[in-house]
């Protein structure tokens, strides 16, 4: 494993400690931690061994951790929030702030302790849940999505509080909860006034980019009725189940069509205008033909389409079928799942302080620009808070079977970013 000596030593000029020692002393027991949270299955209503683990260490810093808790109540009357609202009792967030000595400009250092599901565990090398390392690679489900993201933080927590001087702004860190599921962890720590001058999320662009802007994001659901008939005279009735999965083709061609007005920059992706087929579903009746049928799907769109926009498309690609389909009454859209505008942050002055620090440690020119996904970044761009997604560094198959993180990248991530926030604060 590469350790941090060999790369060059951080000036004297920020005013802090060299941290090639530290990170050097410390990264054997920030890979036992690293394994330690793999092991956590955290997935949606089930975080709370991960959150009592990262609570000890914050401790363990020195630092005085925060719960932030999840009310569903309260989330449901949040502009912003999404569904669904859990009523799992003591799931709460995690904050801390490292003050610093004034007169600089604060951070908020942003990840996520959830994970997506491991799917079928046939499909796995090493077993999802175990934190397997193998030549310098940990393999489990989070390990690049986001446990990497929240060993990196409570580095940066360690170091920082540890240098020869305070940094002048404050650095506030959220560990927050349902990043892969409402992304309301984050808005509850927003709401809660834990801000900053600027934010970054460590999560999900290995190291070498930056995400800077969404698309838009959007799921939903369809019910179309068709009309009854024996199947043995089918021809006689409308197949909702048929009629369903004919209308999510013309809604995918639909929304495909629209990447042929695409500009930059998203003409860097072939076809950021998406729409994926998540479930189809009706009920069997005996020897009839199904007379309704549904159907969720998930999309993404590239501004200047609106969420507005986006469902008066399909609305009207409903009605288009529905009349050339002769069905009895128009298609059923619900709009109650997850919905995200499309995003951008105004980070520029951010975005130096990144590609400074890793022009300086890893001689490495970062590209910032969009996403096709979704993230937290929304929460801070609705607040007027430049955000920056970077990091956690190299790894691979995120909500895929063998996800995995290079633990050689872990040292070289903590000392950008270490030198990306004395840049910033300092």
């Amino acid at each position: 494993m590469v350790l941090l000596g060999d790369s060059p030593a951080l000036s004297d000029a920020t005013g802090a400690a060299q941290p090639d020692e530290l990170v050097a002393r410390h990264l054997p027991r920030w890979i036992a931690l690293f394994q330690s949270l793999v092991r956590c299955a955290s997935t949606f209503e089930h975080e709370h061994s991960a959150v009592a683990l990262v609570e000890e260490q914050i401790a363990r810093i020195g630092l005085a951790p925060l719960s932030i808790a999840f009310d569903a109540d309260a989330l449901e009357q949040l502009p912003g929030s999404q569904p669904p609202y859990s009523r799992v009792p003591a799931r709460r967030n995690l904050v801390t702030r490292l003050p610093g000595r004034g007169g600089g400009r604060s951070l908020v250092l942003n990840c996520h302790l959830d994970v997506v599901p491991a799917g079928d565990e046939a499909q796995w090398t090493h077993p999802p849940f175990s934190g397997t390392i193998v030549d310098d690679i940990i393999y489990g489900r989070g390990s690049f999505d986001d446990k990497a993201g929240v060993v990196i933080c409570l580095a940066l927590l360690e170091v920082l509080a540890t240098a020869r001087e305070r940094l002048r702004g404050d650095i506030v860190a959220h560990f927050v909860l349902e990043d892969e599921i409402t992304g309301n962890g984050s808005l509850l720590c927003l709401e809660a006034g834990h801000v900053g001058d600027a934010a970054i999320i460590v999560d999900g662009t290995r190291g070498t980019t930056g995400v800077n802007q969404h698309a838009g994001n959007i799921r939903f659901g369809i019910e179309v009725t068709g009309r009854p008939a024996s199947v043995s005279v089918s021809h006689m009735g409308t197949n909702a189940a048929e009629m369903v999965a004919r209308l999510v083709l013309d809604l995918r061609q639909a929304v495909f069509d629209l990447n042929v007005r695409n500009t930059a920059p998203w003409t860097a992706f072939p076809s950021p205008n998406q729409l994926a087929t998540l479930a189809l579903h009706c009920e069997e009746s005996h020897l009839t033909v199904p007379a309704t049928a549904s159907a969720t799907c998930y999309a993404t769109f590239t501004p200047p389409m609106t969420l507005a926009d986006f469902r008066s498309l399909a609305e009207q690609v409903g009605r288009n079928f529905a009349e050339q389909q002769q069905l009895p009454r128009e298609p059923k859209f619900d709009w109650g799942g997850f919905a995200a505008q499309p995003v951008a942050s105004e980070s520029g002055a951010l975005e130096q302080a990144i590609q400074s620090a890793a022009t300086r440690i890893i001689s490495q020119k970062i590209s910032f620009g969009p996403s096709t996904g979704t993230s937290d970044l929304r929460h801070f761009a609705a607040r007027g808070i430049p955000c920056i997604l970077f990091g956690p560094g190299v790894g691979y198959n995120p909500h895929r079977a063998d996800e995995h993180f290079h633990l050689t990248s872990l040292p070289s991530t903590v000392r950008v970013l270490f030198d990306a926030i004395n840049h910033w604060c300092a």
